[in-house]
């Protein structure tokens, strides 16, 4: 059987950064310069904020709200207006127990941002850990829950998922773009080097049933490991 072809190089989509800060103006709705918000990023250290944005040292999702607060156009805005930030997404936190969908429209709409991503994402967690986040109702059944209500919400969403059994679910939600995530990248090499063989082969098997941008995300700590990946994405996620 012959692989999925590769996408075109000429057709690829521009590159997604992941910013703690708010360009001035990210884009317009003909040529939208996009970027994920996450200003949790100046509150922790690079090489371990992957992890350290998932525990209990920073208010991830309080630091967006603090940074939509500072984007606000017209605090009485409907819940999702025209976006006058169409290269804006907000990075959320979605399994924070304290996170209300209704606020979080009303700052969204506020704000002039009517896309969303789950980043960080929980699904980074696995084993039993994962079983102990998800036994609290903190682990991704919660994740994607919340992302469902957001879509119904008529929000838009760049869907990052582990698992080609994730990234199913994020396309039955309704995801406008997927971005496969490698995992916490380990200092081992080898770690590395089969968690970046694991993304390449859901990036295969996920490239037949996608219509939707397919990118990959490529943590710090990943190099050449990557490059295989790489070229099977339709795009490539950052951090800035």
């Amino acid at each position: 059987m012959s692989n999925p072809p590769v996408p075109d190089q000429h057709a690829r989509q521009t590159e997604l950064l992941i910013a703690a800060q708010p360009r001035a103006q990210a884009g317009t709705a003909e040529s939208p310069e996009r970027q994920i918000l996450a200003p949790w990023m100046d509150l922790l250290p690079a090489n371990q904020r992957d992890l350290l944005s998932l525990l209990p040292v920073a208010d991830v999702n309080g630091a967006l709200f603090a940074a939509l607060g500072g984007l606000e156009q017209d605090v009485t805005a409907p819940a999702l207006p025209d976006a006058a930030r169409p290269g804006t997404i907000a990075g959320l936190l979605c399994v924070d127990p304290f996170l209300r969908v209704h606020d979080v429209l009303r700052l969204l709409g506020a704000a002039g941002i009517s896309a969303i991503a789950n980043f960080p994402t929980i699904q980074v967690v696995d084993g039993a850990t994962a079983r102990v986040f998800d036994s609290a109702d903190l682990g991704v059944k919660r994740e994607f829950r919340i992302l469902a209500q957001f879509a119904r919400a008529g929000v838009a969403i760049t869907g990052f998922a582990t698992t080609d059994d994730a990234a199913e679910r994020l396309l039955e939600i309704g995801v406008s773009d997927l971005v496969f995530h490698p995992g916490l990248a380990s200092s081992d090499w080898r770690a590395r080097a089969v968690a970046a063989r694991q993304a390449e082969d859901c990036l295969r098997t996920l490239r037949p049933r996608c219509q939707i941008p397919l990118r990959l995300f490529c943590p710090d700590a990943f190099g050449t490991e990557l490059d295989a990946a790489r070229a099977l994405a339709d795009g490539l996620v950052r951090y800035a």
